[in-house]
């Protein structure tokens, strides 16, 4: 069984991204199923076949020890540690090939915290991997791409699982896309335009990222995909296929 775990910032379109592509794993006869990991979830766009909040609700937390929602949030995080195994086991119930793991909206909740490596660490699975989201509603700044570059450059650090990028929600780019797509192909594309758009200590912030960036060596090409206009599934179904299982489908 293999693991993906999709992160983001918040309002990226995790859940989303989770619902359209497990549904489309299934339609090229994946055995694959989708995994909620947000406590604190209101409402999720699929039936998650495996669901935190079964176990764990931000709200009854808050209730039961007067907490506020951040704090509600910290302890649920907390206790799904304590989890893990059930988690695992449910997972196992289903016999799934492959399992789409939709993680908490606040991204500093999974991604930076010890529960979310000690999670991916204790889930079983014969390979694990995961998808990172650049929202597409934030990246026409070069300013916030280059700190979505960043983010994706620390989480590649602190899991060390293979790793791929989607720029989320691409249809609302219009012309924008094909430029942000050659900030991916070609860095100096990006650089010039942080020098050309960008000033003070925003600009001077982006090229000391940058900088940083390029010293840890990791490859960004986020791959354009779009729920509204089904843009990049074909793309990303079989990117996933090959970094996660050398080009062959998860299930055979």
């Amino acid at each position: 069984m293999f693991l993906i775990f999709i992160l983001g910032t918040a309002g990226s379109g995790k859940s989303e991204l989770t619902h359209v592509f497990t549904r489309w794993m299934e339609m090229q006869g994946e055995n694959a199923l989708a995994v909620n990991l947000d406590p604190g979830a209101i409402t999720i766009p699929y039936s998650a076949n495996v669901d935190v909040r079964d176990y764990i609700k931000v709200e009854a937390l808050m209730e039961e020890y007067g907490l506020g929602p951040n704090g509600g949030l910290m302890l649920a995080s907390e206790l799904m540690v304590e989890l893990i195994d059930q988690l695992s086991s449910d997972i196992d119930d289903f016999g799934p090939d492959v399992a789409v793991i939709d993680t908490p909206g606040q991204l500093e909740m999974f991604a930076f915290r010890d529960v979310g490596a000690q999670i991916a660490e204790g889930l079983s699975g014969e390979g694990k991997g995961i998808i990172y989201l650049f929202d597409s509603a934030l990246c026409r700044d070069p300013l916030n791409y280059v700190m979505n570059m960043f983010l994706v450059s620390a989480i590649n650090s602190r899991f060390m699982l293979p790793q791929i990028s989607v720029l989320s929600k691409a249809d609302i780019l219009g012309d924008e896309l094909e430029e942000i797509e050659g900030w991916a192909e070609e860095p100096l594309n990006l650089k010039e335009a942080i020098d050309n758009r960008l000033s003070g200590m925003n600009r001077l912030m982006s090229q000391d990222m940058m900088d940083v960036i390029d010293r840890l060596g990791v490859e960004y090409d986020p791959i354009p995909f779009s729920t509204r206009t089904n843009l990049g599934f074909n793309r990303l179904y079989s990117t996933v296929t090959r970094v996660f299982n050398g080009g062959e489908p998860f299930t055979t």
